[in-house]
């Protein structure tokens, strides 16, 4: 394509757009697969690539690109080594959470390296081909197919999608693609138009955002279906099981969980939060579930909760004896949709909003927070009687086909209806043996019933999963709760991992109001929480050193319910079972599910790669360019010759023949209608311009073959 007038407008308007499409499509990458880079960085880099970019293409020659492309792969064998543990640790982030959703995907990589350096890398082709698109009258499509695999990495497995940066991403290539034909006939009235283009855009982003805010997005019906259809390919395949896994066991909107396509679980080692407590806790609450059916937990409908009109929020805790508040502190490497907290809330987070009595919506996408809770032994009714009612309604539901069932297995070993949750919880733990490996369920069997009578065999979900229910056939209302379970010191900084998420019980007592219930066994092997030392200053604000020397708060042991759990501690398994409940779902033997892929080959690929792009990009342009000049109307296919003749005579280093410029201007501004014989006149200088061409010396035929795609 010719080059257009370069004006400083049309430059600075380059610069821009190619800095948001650099950084957009890096914080796309960033945020839904928590790579951890720092955006400060990225901004820059993407700042740099777009003025470089800006300023190369305000040359009319190739050359100075081509030198920067030069520089630009001297340093990448220069700094190989940390781009290789960077690359590492990108392949390993989105292949780890690729294999969740569709069995048969090996983990790549390792993790460990910075994701900055690779991402930094990726910001300079993108922001050339914005700048090249801009100052050389190119279509919105080049970027558009520039950043399609970074889109369809992100939409098509993470449930939380990087909204504002999609937004923004899409609204660039919108004014790419409205301005292109001004920029074509003019330049300068392009670059004008683009400018006039930018405050809409920005408002359109923004109200976009505002509208539909990224704690809110839900997983779209299109990308769930071609989830189904991805996991019904691979079980035609025979590649294994699959596992949906979006957090701790939950899904994008926090109101299912679908526990028939859960299957055998790796662990990763990916740090997702640190936490700071001022009492050791054991569970960072995240969102309790409360209707089974069809193999999946659901959320209870809100209608119900919004019916009621209660004093105190049933997420706080209320009628403590001491009130001496605690203070737990939570930063995540990512926005979450959920705030975790410490069982008995003091109050509400900050940046929290209560969802019904379920969990706490991270309403202001916080990433560092703090909650209080409270320590100290209950004293009398802390539960209105309206709440109670509302439980006793909810929180008892169970199939019809189920209920005979579970009170046989409850029957026959001895748990009759004045059994206690613990003893139930400690039967289920006894009678299943806790195996990562677990496979998804039968076609046709219910999820706990397999795992009671059949399998007994599963992990947290499994256990947990089966206790609810029994409960519930017990008439003892009772929910499934995930969130991660964590054995971290008190007033130290604890890291958190993916390993460390957790499914649990929670029951239902009129005094006490929800109690946490673990049945799932304890792995033998579970390393304690890692100390991390986060670089930011303490806060100056600290809590006094706590009077407990239980990790929460306990309640008084009460005659009438001498097998109660203590409020906020976890219950009693068994004398042979550790007192710390199993950090996230480690099996007994920590293995890796796959081994680390030693990035070194990739470097042999580097060349056949490039070779086969340059190849497929010629194949494209000059089949894209034949049939504009074999089809449509003969002046619009005139001018596609003319355009081709006129690039081939710059690479020759002549001008056109006169009657190639007349036949040109006749078929652009005449109503006449150019003939076959005339058409024939323009691809015979096409045609012998090709001849004349593939007689230079190899290295022109080579740039001309493949680096310009003439012929």
């Amino acid at each position: 394509m010719r080059p257009q007038k370069v004006t400083v407008p049309l430059i600075l308007m380059a610069v821009l757009l190619a800095a948001l499409t650099a950084f957009s499509a890096q914080m796309c990458l960033n945020d839904a697969f928590s790579l951890g880079a720092d955006f400060r960085i990225l901004l820059a880099a993407s700042l740099v690539g777009a003025a470089a970019s800006a300023a190369l293409l305000a040359f009319k020659r190739i050359w100075p690109s081509l030198a920067a492309l030069a520089l630009v792969i001297l340093a990448v064998v220069w700094f190989r080594t940390p781009l290789l543990e960077s690359l590492g640790s990108i392949l390993y982030a989105i292949t780890e959470q690729f294999a969740r959703c569709y069995a048969g995907v090996s983990v790549l990589g390792k993790p460990g390296g910075n994701p900055a350096w690779v991402l930094c890398l990726l910001a300079l082709p993108l922001a050339w081909i914005t700048a090249w698109t801009v100052c050389r009258e190119g279509s919105a499509m080049a970027v558009a197919l520039s950043c399609g695999p970074i889109l369809a990495v992100c939409l098509v497995v993470v449930d939380i999608a990087p909204v504002f940066w999609l937004v923004l991403l899409t609204g660039v290539m919108l004014i790419l693609l409205l301005t292109h034909s001004v920029r074509v006939n003019n330049s300068v009235e392009g670059g004008r138009l683009s400018w006039w283009l930018v405050l809409p855009t920005v408002i359109l982003v923004g109200a976009i955002t505002i509208l539909w805010p990224p704690a809110d997005y839900v997983r779209t019906d299109w990308s769930d279906a071609l989830q189904t259809l991805a996991e019904a390919r691979l079980s035609i395949q025979r590649l294994g099981t699959t596992v949906l896994y979006s957090g701790p066991g939950w899904n994008a909107d926090l109101k299912e969980v679908d526990l028939a396509s859960l299957g055998p679980r790796a662990e990763t080692g990916r740090q997702v939060l640190t936490y700071r407590a001022s009492s050791e806790v054991k569970y960072l609450r995240g969102v309790s579930l409360g209707v089974y059916q069809d193999n999946t937990w659901q959320a209870v409908p809100q209608s119900a909760f919004t019916a009621l009109t209660l004093e105190v929020q049933p997420q706080l805790r209320q009628g403590l004896a001491r009130t001496d508040g605690q203070l737990l502190e939570i930063r995540t490497n990512a926005v979450e949709p959920v705030l975790y907290t410490a069982y008995d809330l003091e109050a509400m987070p900050e940046a929290g909003r209560a969802v019904d009595d379920a969990y706490i919506q991270n309403h202001q996408s916080a990433q560092s927070y703090q909650v209080s809770y409270r320590t100290g032994a209950l004293s009398g009714a802390a539960v209105e009687y309206t709440y109670s009612d509302y439980v006793q309604a909810q929180y008892l539901d169970l199939p019809e086909e189920l209920r005979p069932q579970l009170l046989a297995l409850l029957e026959a070993n001895g748990l009759t209806d004045g059994a206690s949750p613990q003893a139930v919880a400690d039967w289920v733990r006894g009678l299943g043996t806790y195996d990562m490996d677990t496979p998804r369920i039968p076609a046709g069997e219910d999820f706990a019933l397999y795992f009671l009578t059949e399998s007994h065999r599963g992990y947290c979900v499994h256990f947990a999963t089966a206790t609810a229910l029994l409960l519930r056939a017990l008439d003892i209302p009772a929910r499934y709760v995930t969130g991660y379970a964590v054995s971290g010191p008190a007033d130290t900084w604890n890291a958190v991992t993916e390993d460390s998420a957790h499914a649990w019980v929670e029951y239902y007592d009129p005094t006490w109001g929800w109690v946490p219930l673990d049945p799932t066994p304890a792995a033998a092997d579970a390393p304690p929480a890692e100390t991390v030392e986060p670089d930011v200053p303490d806060e100056p604000d600290e809590p006094d050193e706590p009077d407990e020397t239980q990790p929460e708060e306990t309640t008084p042991d009460t005659p009438d319910t001498p097998d109660e759990p203590e409020a906020n501690d976890l219950p009693e398994t068994s004398p042979d079972a550790p007192e710390t409940p199993a950090a996230g779902e480690t099996g007994q033997q920590p293995e890796a599910p796959a081994r680390p892929l030693d990035l070194r080959w990739l470097w042999l690929l580097t060349v056949p790669g490039v070779v086969g792009l340059t190849h497929l990009r010629r194949m494209l342009v000059l089949r894209g360019r034949r049939e504009r000049c074999r089809r449509g109307h003969p002046n619009r296919r005139a001018l596609v010759l003319w355009r081709w003749i006129s690039q081939l005579a710059r690479a020759e280093g002549t001008v056109p023949a006169e009657a190639l410029v007349c036949l040109a201007e006749k078929a652009r501004f005449s109503q006449h209608t150019l003939t076959e014989e005339e058409l024939q006149v323009l691809e015979e200088a096409r045609d012998a311009a090709i001849a004349r061409l593939k007689q230079r010396p190899w290295r022109t035929q080579l740039w001309n073959r493949y680096g310009l795609a003439l012929y």
